[in-house]
């Protein structure tokens, strides 16, 4: 076992992808995120019964990775669990240890590969090239809390200077790195951003309104709020916030869609603000799901998150 690294890092996940049936795409990044993991795992115990010596080195990464690795592992079994059968969860964990075994039949050739490995261990992720299983890392080890993502420095930074959808304006917002940014279809969303690296059904959107003339005197107020919802959207919730030190209005609404085959529904926090003849609404939501399931659990799951993107953006007319 020449390159302990390159095994764990790029071999271990393809061949333990390639065992199991297609599920949701965030089921699938769940899986190829959990099989390096596990392997990552049974590579530190490998290494730290092979080289007796090296348990203390091999304790240090174990300490050092917990944070992201390790709870990234405890997240992804409680999801899977939540998201498949308990047949299909144990034929899994079957796959993954026969593959395992399988991989570290043969021992370390040297003691200095070992080495090498748990230096790369405890540098976190910040050695990982492969975006995808990076961006799985932190979004899962974020799973139960994902405003602690953005708390723990893990951000990108948002600047729509020079988009031509905000020629005139400059939004600047702070969102977590695990979240995928994706230009949007509507003229008036400047960008989008999707959770779980694209594959959640959880968004944050910018978009920005130019007021007409007539609308000169206009205030945002939650009378104003309440005109501009369409009569079939269901209003749970209105609040005074302020973005950027300007007064606004967070709205949380639920809204029915009419999809080909069944009716779904998304619940929304919308965050308003009108600077300058234009209303901007930062809206983070959830879905679309069928409308049978109640989001009320995973409102509150993302609220802290979606205030905390609202309360640091920055604009600049």
């Amino acid at each position: 076992m020449k390159k302990l690294v390159l095994l764990i890092y790029y071999v271990f996940p393809t061949l333990f992808y390639a065992q199991v049936q297609q599920y949701t795409p965030k089921v699938n990044l769940a899986i190829e995120t959990y099989a390096f993991l596990k392997g990552q795992s049974f590579a530190l115990q490998t290494v730290a019964s092979q080289f007796p010596e090296l348990q203390s080195n091999v304790a240090a990464a174990e300490k050092s990775a917990a944070v992201l690795f390790g709870r990234a592992e405890r997240n992804i079994e409680h999801f899977l669990k939540e998201e498949l059968k308990n047949s299909e969860f144990q034929k899994l964990q079957y796959t993954l240890n026969s593959l395992i075994n399988k991989q570290f039949k043969h021992p370390i050739e040297k003691q200095k590969h070992a080495l090498d490995f748990l230096e790369k261990v405890k540098d976190r992720p910040h050695y990982i090239s492969d975006t995808l299983l990076l961006k799985g890392i932190i979004s899962f080890a974020y799973y139960d809390a994902p405003h602690q993502e953005i708390a723990d420095g893990h951000i990108e930074v948002f600047n729509s200077k020079n988009h031509p959808k905000a020629p005139k304006t400059t939004i600047k917002l702070y969102l977590p790195k695990s979240w995928l940014a994706e230009e949007a279809e509507m003229p008036e969303t400047i960008q989008q951003f999707t959770s779980h690296y694209g594959k959640g059904n959880e968004k944050f959107l910018i978009v920005i309104y130019n007021l007409p003339e007539e609308e000169n005197n206009f205030t945002l107020d939650k009378k104003s709020v309440l005109g501009m919802i369409s009569p079939e959207t269901k209003v749970i919730r209105t609040e005074n916030v302020k973005i950027d030190g300007s007064p606004g209005m967070m709205i949380e609404v639920e809204e029915t869609i009419n999809s080909a085959h069944n009716k779904m529904k998304v619940r929304m926090l919308q965050f308003m603000v009108v600077q300058k003849k234009k209303l901007y609404c930062l809206q983070g939501s959830i879905g679309p799901v069928e409308v049978s399931q109640n989001l009320d659990h995973k409102i509150k799951k993302y609220e802290p998150l979606f205030r905390t993107i609202a309360a640091k953006t920055q604009i600049d007319n």
